[in-house]
């Protein structure tokens, strides 16, 4: 009843097919036995796969029970023997981060850790993207040569940087590294815990670096306890209190939200919400967000304000403020991180417009509508925004892009994809097809440097790629279930929260509310892009809806009109004036019935 979805054939106003998901054959068998559960609810979680987890400990997830033993990662009983020798030795330690959140939490982890228990002997380097590019370079084991040190943690980067491994090795510096991107050379680092390593079995692949730092940790602080480290003076840390910088950077690094990394994240916002570490207490401050903090927070303003320095401007300051204990440094740093983010989205904003206008005047030269890719370039894009750019084209054309940037010596670029068309497999052709200096990333993202006067060889050899790839002109939006407006209710919002935090892998629900109309709307926004409204059925109950930035679509001029329609979206609390209002957030999801 609840999944009918009307005329199947009919597409929305977007030209979206919806579909409703098929149940996960394991965790439906498992909800056939609960009763206290709701028949709407019970549709919801079946469509999401519970692993080995028992609906309680899906819905309440505890640390204790399913936080994975750090020793089954491969090398993590080496790594952490490593550096407790250092630290009881009381060695000079240097720290190694990536520029972007991932690396900037993950160094910010261990750091105040390893501050928290006593060690102030630590010398930190994030690279600057354009001066000392990814990872290892011979940049940052000068720096670390210079300031005198013999060990350095790399985080969130180093797996393929054997040469740089090699070199620090030259100069007396040995490298644990902690990472998560796929390996393709052997390294030489003393040690290396990267569950994608193939002789790594603890399955625990789909991991951020901070999640890996968290289990490194654990495992660490376990090893110093048994040797009699803490005491009176050096008292042991509450490991738990480190999970609002775990949750910042996993969601931040769009990583599967399941498992391991969902038990993090959940416990986490909890300690976010404490607001414990100054820098972000801070940034949430400036931010002016007073409700509850949740992942769409995370992920739309405290991970982009942090991530922004790493793009154009001075790449440490996302680590400084995660890492500052005093108010008035961390203002300063977060009136920093505003300034680039805002910087950053004017630069963003022009470059996806040439973009768009780049892409426009090709279909028309070229006549090449069925494209299987997007590739431009320009001399004018800062290196540092064009993943943004590649996955905005993602979004809106729904195939890979490759987004160039020519502006200095070297020739970025980044590739955003699309599900079943790994952004690795494209790196790895390229590579073995000899036009990049190096390259690496995900299955949905990736970023290289592009060998001189290669741009046009780079097309050829996309075109190679792509040749044998059949992607589907239609593009389906997949619904969990249909429901009436009336059955729509609070506690049903609060318990649909339960199944969060949402992100890769864990969808925020998507639900068709059937028969509606509007009842009041008004375009809102500083920039007037969205519509407000109130939807209400046949029987006047009513629900506040959201359409951010269709103020001016199809989609939008359906709002308009005085028409009945089906409506698909995310169902949300927010809070005003102390009081909790349900409301629906809806965007490019629409289903219209004359």
């Amino acid at each position: 009843m609840h999944d009918n979805v009307h005329r199947t054939d009919n597409l929305s106003v977007n030209g979206l097919q919806w579909v409703v998901k098929e149940s996960d054959k394991n965790s439906f068998k498992k909800l056939e036995q609960i009763k206290d559960i709701s028949n709407i609810l019970k549709a919801i979680i079946s469509k999401r796969k519970l692993y080995s987890l028992r609906i309680e400990q899906f819905l309440n997830p505890k640390l204790r029970e399913l936080t994975p033993n750090p020793l089954g990662l491969h090398d993590m009983d080496k790594a952490t023997d490593i550096l407790q020798e250092s630290i009881l030795k009381n060695h000079k330690i240097g720290i190694l981060g990536d520029y972007d959140v991932d690396g900037a939490t993950s160094s910010a982890l261990i750091f105040n850790y390893l501050n928290e228990i006593g060690l102030s002997n630590l010398e930190v380097f994030i690279p600057d993207r354009e001066k000392d590019g990814y990872g290892l370079s011979k940049n940052a084991v000068s720096f670390f040569f210079k300031k005198k040190i013999s060990m350095i943690v790399c985080l969130d980067c180093g797996t393929n940087d054997k040469e740089n491994v090699n070199y620090a090795l030259s100069l007396g510096i040995e490298t644990i590294i902690i990472d998560h991107h796929e390996q393709k050379k052997k390294n030489n680092a003393l040690a290396l815990i990267n569950p994608k390593k193939n002789c790594d079995n603890s399955k625990l692949n789909y991991l951020a670096t901070v999640g890996l730092v968290f289990l490194f940790l654990i495992a660490l602080n376990s090893k110093l306890k048994k040797s009699n480290f803490f005491s009176s003076k050096i008292k042991e840390p509450n490991l738990k209190k480190y999970l609002d910088l775990v949750a910042l950077g996993t969601v931040c690094d769009l990583v599967p939200l399941k498992e391991v990394n969902r038990l993090f994240v959940k416990k986490g916002i909890i300690e976010i919400n404490k607001k414990s570490n100054k820098g972000i207490k801070t940034l949430l401050k400036k931010l002016n967000i007073k409700k509850t903090v949740d992942e769409s927070d995370i992920g739309f303003y405290l991970g982009p304000c942090i991530n922004a320095p790493g793009r154009i401007g001075e790449s440490s300051l996302g680590f400084r403020l995660l890492t500052n204990k005093y108010e008035k440094y961390s203002s300063d740093i977060a009136n920093s991180l505003l300034n680039n983010n805002k910087e950053r989205k004017t630069l963003e904003n022009i470059a996806c417009h040439q973009a768009k206008n780049k892409i426009s005047t090709l279909k028309k030269i070229n006549n090449k509508q069925n494209r299987k890719f997007v590739l431009v370039s320009d001399r004018s894009w800062h290196p540092g925004i064009i993943g943004i750019i590649a996955s905005r084209l993602t979004y809106q054309y729904n195939i890979p892009s490759i987004v160039i940037s020519s502006k200095e010596a070297s020739i970025k670029g980044s590739i955003r994809s699309i599900k079943g068309i790994n952004a690795a497999d494209i790196i790895d052709f390229l590579d073995k097809n000899n036009i990049l200096i190096n390259g690496g990333g995900h299955a949905m993202a990736a970023g290289f440097t592009l060998k001189s006067n290669c741009i046009e060889k780079l097309e050829d050899l996309l075109t190679s790629f792509f040749s044998n790839i059949i992607i589907s002109k239609q593009i389906n939006l997949e619904i969990d279930i249909a429901v009436d407006l009336y059955s729509v209710s609070t506690e049903l919002i609060e318990k649909i929260s339960a199944i969060g935090p949402f992100g890769q892998e864990n969808e925020e629900p998507r639900i068709v509310i059937r028969n509606l109309k509007v009842a009041y709307k008004k375009v809102v926004g500083k920039t007037k892009k969205h519509i407000f409204c109130v939807l209400e059925d046949t029987y006047g109950k009513s629900i506040n809806a959201i359409a951010f930035n269709e103020a001016s679509s199809s989609l939008g001029n359906v709002l308009f009109s005085e028409k009945v329609f089906n409506v698909a979206g995310k169902l949300r609390l927010y809070e005003k004036k102390k009081s909790k209002h349900s409301t629906i957030y809806y965007r490019r999801y629409f289903n219209f019935i004359a």
